[in-house]
């Protein structure tokens, strides 16, 4: 048996059975992409206020383009005019996507206020996006049924995608 075969019959109980799914790829994507932000800007000269707007302007950005990439491309496939309700829809589905700078904006918001100072506050918040991706991989992989060698080597790869992002950081420098 393979293990594609045995992810498929291996049937789990969901928690979340019945109730509304988040959009854990937008949630992943936009943890991806809210990190490489703030350690890009961790080598620039801008300022810890500047850095938070630019986080959230970056996210927004990010979540306006993929609801108007999905509304449109449903559009031309289904041939049918667009709806209030298929827009706020696309919108609710996409919203992790945004909601994963938040996260991140937090240790930002601290140094804003003056309780972290400007490189604390960038590198926490790289830290806590690593630590993100991170427990992305430790949720899926106890989802999927695997024991503590899965969750560790889930855990390893995903932490791997958050060094990958802080190596480029430091090849830029």
């Amino acid at each position: 048996m393979t293990t594609v075969e045995r992810i498929r019959a291996k049937k789990l109980p969901s928690r979340v059975v019945g109730r509304r799914q988040s959009n854990l790829v937008g949630a992943i994507e936009g943890t991806i992409v809210a990190t490489a932000v703030v350690a890009t800007l961790d080598e620039t000269s801008a300022s810890v206020l500047r850095s938070f707007w630019i986080l959230l302007a970056t996210g927004t950005f990010f979540w306006i383009a993929h609801v108007y990439a999905d509304l449109l491309a449903a559009r031309i496939k289904g041939h049918h005019r667009m709806k209030r309700d298929d827009v706020t829809h696309v919108m609710s589905r996409e919203w992790p996507l945004l909601m994963s700078s938040f996260v991140l904006a937090i240790p930002l918001a601290l140094g804003w206020v003056g309780v972290l100072s400007r490189d604390l506050a960038l590198g926490l918040s790289t830290g806590v996006g690593v630590a993100a991706l991170i427990g992305w991989g430790v949720v899926f992989s106890r989802r999927e049924g695997h024991g503590p060698g899965g969750v560790v080597a889930a855990a390893i790869m995903n932490a791997a995608v958050g060094l990958l992002i802080i190596s480029l950081k430091v090849i830029i420098r």
